[in-house]
C-alpha cells in the first residue's frame, strides 16, 4: 500500500524527473515500475541485520499446473532434492577411559569388593594397582589365606613392552587372613620369533607364612614353551 501510495505521489508531483525508465525496470517508466512494486523504494542495506527487513516466503512447492474451474487444486511438485556430495567418513574413537574402577562380587570361594587404579598407562607401559577386603569361604582356593573368614588382598600388574617383538610381565598377588598371608608372584617374558611362533618363558613363586608348620613355605615353578598361532 506505501509503494502504491508513493507511485501516485511521484506521478503528481515529480512527473517530470520521474518519466524515464530505471535500471532495475529498463522496460517501463519508473512511476509505472514503483506502482506495481517492481522498483523497492528502500534503500540497500549492507549490514548483518536490517531493521526494515521483511519475511520473504519460501517456497516448498513448484505449481506446475493453475485450474480454471473454481474449487479445483492446483497441482504442485515439491523441489528437487538437492544430493550433498558423498563424503567418505572417519571412525570415531575417545581416548578417554576410566582409570579407576570398583568391582563387588564373589562366589562358593569368595566375596570381596576391590578398588583398581591404573597408575600408568602408555602404549609401551601399563602398571595397574588393586586392593581390597573380603570373606574367604573356601581355603587356599585360588591362592588364598589357610582359613575361612575375613582377609585383605592385593595385587600389582606391570606390563612393558621391549621394542616391536618382545614384552615382558609381572604380576604380584597377595592375601591375608587372621592365621596366614599367602603371596604369589609371576614373571612372563614373550618374544615374537617368527610370525606365528611366539617363545613364552615364565616363573612363578608361591609363598605361605603357614607352611612347613607355621615357618613358611615358598614354591617355585618354571616352563619354556612355543606358542604357534593358527
Amino acid at each position: 500500500m506505501a509503494d502504491m501510495i508513493a507511485g501516485w505521489w511521484l506521478a503528481i508531483a515529480g512527473l517530470p524527473i520521474h518519466t524515464s525508465p530505471l535500471p532495475a525496470a529498463p522496460e517501463q517508466p519508473a512511476v509505472v515500475a514503483i506502482a506495481a512494486r517492481q522498483v523497492p523504494l528502500r534503500l540497500p542495506c549492507y549490514r548483518l541485520a536490517c531493521s526494515d527487513a521483511e519475511w520473504t516466503p519460501v517456497a516448498s512447492y513448484q505449481r506446475i499446473w493453475s485450474p480454471r474451474a473454481p474449487g479445483v487444486r492446483a497441482r504442485t511438485v515439491a523441489p528437487a532434492v538437492v544430493k550433498l556430495p558423498n563424503r567418505r567418513l572417519a571412525p570415531l574413537n575417545s581416548p578417554y577411559a576410566p582409570r579407576d574402577r570398583i568391582r563387588s562380587g564373589g562366589n562358593h570361594v569368595k566375596w570381596d569388593t576391590t578398588y583398581g587404579l591404573e597408575a600408568i598407562r602408555s602404549p609401551d607401559t601399563l602398571l595397574q594397582v588393586e586392593f581390597g577386603t573380603g570373606l574367604r569361604i573356601e581355603p587356599y582356593t585360588d591362592y588364598g589365606t589357610a582359613l575361612p573368614g575375613p582377609v585383605a588382598r592385593g595385587r600389582l600388574l606391570l606390563s612393558q613392552e621391549l621394542g616391536r617383538h618382545a614384552s615382558f610381565t609381572q604380576q604380584v598377588q597377595v592375601e591375608a587372613g587372621r592365621e596366614n598371608t599367602f603371596l604369589r608372584q609371576t614373571l612372563a617374558f614373550d618374544y615374537e620369533m617368527f610370525p606365528q611362533w611366539t617363545l613364552r618363558s615364565d616363573f612363578e613363586l608361591r609363598h605361605d607364612t603357614l607352611g612347613n608348620g607355621g615357618r613358611g613355605r615358598t614354591d617355585t615353578e618354571s616352563s619354556v614353551k612355543v606358542r604357534y598361532t593358527f
